[in-house]
């Protein structure tokens, strides 16, 4: 026993002090295996620090020399283009840049926020209108 003055204790207190020593020594063993436990993780835990920093050592980019890239040299004549004669400024300027409509579907109207001339009479701007999402551009 833990006590030295328990000398007359009737059988029920004696048999309740066996249990709460049992429970002390069942705890003391319970703090060891935590305490063991603790010292694991933290050995584990700075492997994978060590295992960290290699890592980010690895994808650091060392001084990366690129190989030489040989220049375009551009030649000193003048090279006509070609534009094809199908090809209609017209047809690229009928597109509605919000639904992409083409042809009839864009009309043009005229702006009368925006007057170009008063005289002999009014001239408007033209804006375009796409009869399909009724955007104006």
């Amino acid at each position: 026993m833990m006590y030295n003055n328990l000398n007359n204790l009737s059988p029920e207190d004696e048999e309740e002090l066996r249990q709460l020593e049992g429970q002390i020594t069942e705890l003391f063993a319970l703090l060891e295996k935590s305490e063991i436990q603790i010292s694991l993780l933290k050995d584990e835990n700075s492997q994978l620090k060590a295992q960290i920093q290699k890592l980010q050592q690895k994808s650091r980019p060392s001084q990366y020399k690129s190989p030489q890239v040989e220049t375009i040299k551009v030649p000193k004549e003048v090279i006509p283009t070609i534009i094809p004669a199908d090809t209609s400024l017209r047809q690229n300027k009928r597109k509605c840049p919000n639904c992409g409509a083409m042809g009839f579907s864009i009309k043009e109207v005229d702006d009368k926020t925006k007057i170009i001339c008063y005289s002999p009479r009014r001239i408007y701007m033209k804006k375009r209108v796409c009869t399909k999402c009724r955007f104006e551009f």
